[in-house]
């Protein structure tokens, strides 16, 4: 039910002003704001109405944006806000009303210039490194500070850890000094302590303008504070944001091919998109943070920490050709300088490759197949290039005249596409069925098929999965186990996003407007009815990356929709005769024991093990020390841990199976065109990368291996057995 107007609040509405500082709510603003409340009240999934909304939690959610770090405002003042506006907040909304956005950001505005005044005037005095002291790792969980002393407290300690990132860092010129194999850190000298004053006073400096918003900017922030109560991914698009928004699409304007995000301030690598100049050079992670941006080989680099994303973006991109240096504090520790080519995504970087592994088995070999999908990519608007159910369906091909017994899908670092793409994919496995539905907000729902009989491949198929593996590459997951067509093997479960977004002009309800608003409108579900959302598809043989451990899942967003489930579209999956690896639970247990019993016998399910608890350890760091002698410590301890996990990978390496690459027709005609060695950085770059990783890391992937094992044992049940799918007596696993 909706909060009816009393006469009273109508008359104070009605009198409230607009106008705060130099901010005024302008007609458009107004109409945007109204509709992106009526949108998300009429359009979105949870069907959610306005009087349903926390607007507590709007307010709190709105400071939170402005100060991610909580390091402005107090609490009692966010108190305030709440006491204030939370009551009345739905009124402003419906109204257009955007007076406490700007009232809330005025006084922020000015945090951030006494704040910028006071962290100058510490900087020109002596800053002791030696005294013991911790400081939160994540400010966007912790609580703002209770009052103003405790806030002064906390940026003497934010000064501290400032000054210590950028004495032990790397020299911003990208200037690579080789580590001495102690590992010993360099002598902290009065000019190296006086470089990093210098540059913190310009990074302060340079605060006030990086949060000195324009009207628009604050709309978006507030907007958007509103409209993640709905879920994470539901968002209201300035005209500025939508034109980012759909140059991303295009691929039309050159930059460095990542998704960023702003985290406590600082721009974090999301997703490396595949075939950019990011991927090609295997230098930055997922995880890792880029705090400043210099242009051309000898640009001043510029700090980008506390500028808002839009901005750090547009510093990253620019024409194609040109050099932009990146400065990236990685994740594994430590700091280096990356100097990167942009350039537009090649279409050839992203698209599906193949490897055949020659596996020894009994006095020969068996040659299984391993098929890479790096994204659900699509042709181009002019129709030119190709689809990925073609590249595989052609993929295949080549391999099953090789020879191929067994068929490894590799989804792990898929994190998505076109959903008409992964029904088709679906399709290259299943002679006909259902793929997935889709439900919207009125229980309606829609049942996406396959219908061609046609099956590209027949035999034993592994899906190959991870914590990053979401959304198209679920869906293509979700139908293969449902359909019992596939094992799916890798982290305990997918990404777990089992959304769809809608972006709506708003034009379309009043040309003057050239804003957006982007809704969840339906959920989808696996052929089970089973929801993928926060659940995603489950492995039913785990063989864990560091993905497992780190916080990149649907659930470890802010307000995620819940799991459901619906219907079921299949009820029993077609095993008729066309099938020649059918899948049982015998088959599986059989097959998951001889996993386990290599994931503990094996040295590199060690080497695997210990770095997975490394990173688990520094997901799980809540504080981080502020003396100079314990961080050169752990930097050291780090440093020796890295070299370690380098020589037991190229110990490994040595063992290596032999493997074959099998191109798509384009990859050929490319190398025709560029020579034999086009592609050798996009097939280094192919491969699953952590955090840990250097960039001379060696080329041996555990899980892979792994996954072409569990394919080895699957076909050597196949060869034994009188009837498929039998595995009462199942061969010797391998255990190369």
């Amino acid at each position: 039910m909706r909060l009816r107007l009393t006469p009273l609040l109508v008359l104070l509405a009605a009198f409230v002003s607009a106008q705060t500082g130099n901010f005024t709510t302008t007609q458009s603003m107004q109409n945007e704001t109204r509709a992106t409340a009526a949108l998300l009240e009429k359009l979105h999934i949870s069907k959610k109405e306005m009087s349903s909304i926390d607007m507590n939690s709007v307010v709190k959610t709105y400071c939170e944006n402005l100060d991610g770090a909580k390091m402005y405002f107090t609490a009692e003042e966010v108190d305030e806000f709440v006491a204030r506006y939370g009551k009345t907040l739905d009124l402003y909304l419906q109204r257009g009303n955007l007076t406490p956005a700007f009232e809330i950001y005025t006084l922020f505005k000015k945090k951030v210039d006494q704040r910028t005044v006071s962290n100058l005037a510490a900087l020109d005095r002596p800053i002791d490194l030696t005294q013991p002291g911790t400081f939160p790792v994540e400010r966007k969980k912790a609580n703002w500070p209770e009052s103003a002393e405790a806030a002064d407290a906390l940026w003497g300690r934010r000064l501290r850890l400032d000054m210590l990132s950028e004495l032990l860092g790397e020299d911003r010129t990208g200037a690579k000094a080789k580590a001495p194999k102690d590992h010993s850190l360099p002598e902290i000298t009065a000019a190296k302590t006086a470089e990093a004053v210098e540059r913190l006073k310009k990074r302060y400096s340079k605060s006030r303008s990086y949060l000195n918003y324009d009207q628009n900017e604050v709309e978006e922030i507030f907007l958007n504070s509103y409209a993640s109560q709905y879920d994470p991914h539901s968002t209201f698009f300035s005209q500025q944001s939508l034109e980012e928004f759909e140059i991303a699409m295009r691929n039309s304007l050159v930059g460095i091919g990542a998704t960023l995000s702003d985290e406590d301030g600082l721009c974090v690598v999301k997703d490396i998109l595949p075939g950019g100049p990011l991927d090609l050079s295997g230098q930055v992670k997922s995880g890792d943070k880029i705090i400043a941006v210099g242009q051309g080989e000898k640009g001043e680099m510029e700090d980008i920490v506390g500028m808002r994303l839009s901005k750090a973006i547009g510093r990253i991109r620019g024409k194609q050709n040109t050099t932009v240096r990146l400065l990236v504090d990685m994740a594994a520790g430590g700091r280096k300088t990356v100097s990167l080519k942009r350039d537009q995504i090649k279409l050839v970087g992203q698209m599906a490759s193949a490897k055949a592994f020659e596996v020894p088995n009994g006095n020969g070999t068996i040659m299984l197949g391993v098929i890479d999908l790096p994204a659900f990519y699509g042709k181009n608007p002019d129709g030119s290039g190709s689809s990925p159910s073609a590249d595989i369906e052609q993929l295949i091909g080549k391999l099953k005249k090789l020879g191929m017994k067994a068929l490894i899908m590799d989804l792990r670092k898929n994190g998505g596409g076109l959903l008409t793409e992964a029904v088709d994919i679906s399709g290259l496995f299943i002679p006909k069925g259902s793929v997935l539905q889709v439900r919207d907000s009125q229980g309606r729902s829609e049942d996406y098929r396959d219908e061609d009989e046609k099956v590209a491949w027949d035999g034993p198929l592994i899906v190959l999965t991870s914590k990053l593996s979401a959304s198209a590459s679920e869906i293509f997951a979700g139908a293969m186990h449902d359909h019992r067509r596939a094992i799916i093997v890798g982290d305990v479960t997918t990404h777990g996003k089992g959304s769809v977004q809608n972006i709506i002009e708003l034009s379309r309800f009043d040309r003057n407007l050239k804003s957006a608003v982007k809704v969840t409108i339906q959920k989808w579900y696996a052929p089970s009815g089973s929801s993928i959302q926060l659940k995603g598809v489950p492995a039913d043989i785990v063989v864990p990356s560091v993905y497992s451990v780190m916080p990149v899942a649907e659930a470890d967003l802010d307000r995620p929709l819940p799991w459901d489930s619906v219907t079921p579209t299949m009820t029993k999956p077609d095993e008729g005769d066309w099938l020649k690896a059918k899948l049982s639970d015998g088959l599986i247990s059989s097959l998951a024991a001889g996993s386990a019993r290599r994931q503990a016998e094996l040295p590199e399910f060690l080497t695997l093990s210990r770095t997975i608890d490394w990173t688990k350890n520094r997901q799980g760091r809540k504080e981080v020390s502020l003396s100079l002698e314990q961080r050169r410590t752990e930097r050291k301890d780090d440093l020796e841990f890295r070299d370690q996990i380098r020589r037991e990978l190229s110990d490994y390496a040595k063992k290596e199976y032999k493997i074959r690459d099998v191109k798509l027709e384009a990859a050929l005609e490319q190398e025709k065109k560029e020579g034999p060695d086009a592609l050798t950085k996009s097939k280094k770059a192919n491969r699953m990368r952590d955090p840990l990783e250097d960039d001379d890391w060696p080329e041996y992937d555990i899980q892979l291996h792994e996954a072409v094992r569990i394919a080895a044992d699957w076909s050597n049940v196949l060869a034994s057995s009188p009837v498929a799918g039998v595995a009462a007596k199942a061969p010797a696993p391998v255990t190369k």
